[in-house]
């Protein structure tokens, strides 16, 4: 079992208190922070509104697509994300406090935890900072949650963001064929047997040992979770 509480993290009140994840560059420059949403940032200017917009945009590579509303996006976070013991989002902010985009975690359980909700935004001035941000919740990951495998689900198709995971270190573990059907005003992906799909695309499931992880980085796992705790 992981020694993180993370509903406790995400009940905190306290801006003082809020759990920062330091993002750094490949010079070990400070470019940024991962910021975990709780209770302490639901009324902070403009975020509902930006984690709307973002989820919009990036529609076409969900399970489930439908048109995101602020109304909607704080009922999620309120009702579903914050009591949640296995999930965790971050929003991706600079030294002063931009926002560029969100990163999860969530189906967390002994061992193993997946990438969630991984959205750039923004266009940012930092270099491959998608990369930095995957690598800084790797490390927390690995070290604070106290996993062995880092696992995510991806389109097929969506060839970029499966060339970030694999320069994280991830690899192909699984190809799942989909059956595409539309609801209402919604587009659901399930995943079915081979001979249900109609999708054109398969969702492929990565996965990252935390022993590959040390050994490509070497020195990436100094720090416990609490020591990225502020207040």
């Amino acid at each position: 079992m992981t020694r993180t509480d993370i509903v406790g993290l995400k009940e905190n009140r306290d801006p003082s208190k809020r759990l920062r994840l330091p993002i750094r560059n490949d010079t070990g420059q400070h470019v940024g922070d991962l910021r975990c949403i709780d209770r302490s940032m639901l009324d902070e200017p403009g975020l509902i509104e930006d984690l709307t917009t973002w989820r919009n945009q990036s529609m076409a590579f969900f399970l489930t697509q439908f048109t995101a509303t602020e109304e909607r996006t704080r009922s999620w976070l309120e009702n579903i994300s914050l009591p949640a013991a296995d999930r965790i989002l971050f929003v991706i902010c600079d030294p002063r406090g931009n926002r560029f985009g969100n990163f999860g975690v969530c189906n967390i359980r002994p061992g193993a935890a997946e990438f969630d909700n991984v959205i750039r935004g923004r266009a940012s001035d930092t270099r491959n900072l998608m990369f930095h941000c995957g690598m800084t919740l790797l490390e927390w990951m690995f070290s604070g949650l106290e996993i062995e495998t880092a696992e995510l689900q991806v389109f097929s198709h969506n060839e970029k963001a499966i060339g970030l995971y694999r320069r994280l270190g991830f690899a192909a573990a699984e190809s799942l064929p989909l059956r595409r059907t539309e609801e209402m005003d919604m587009v659901k992906y399930s995943v079915v047997d081979r001979s249900q799909a109609n999708a054109g695309f398969d969702y492929l499931k990565m996965e990252l040992p935390a022993e590959r992880f040390r050994q490509s980085h070497l020195g990436a796992l100094p720090t416990s979770s609490s020591a990225y705790r502020t207040g």
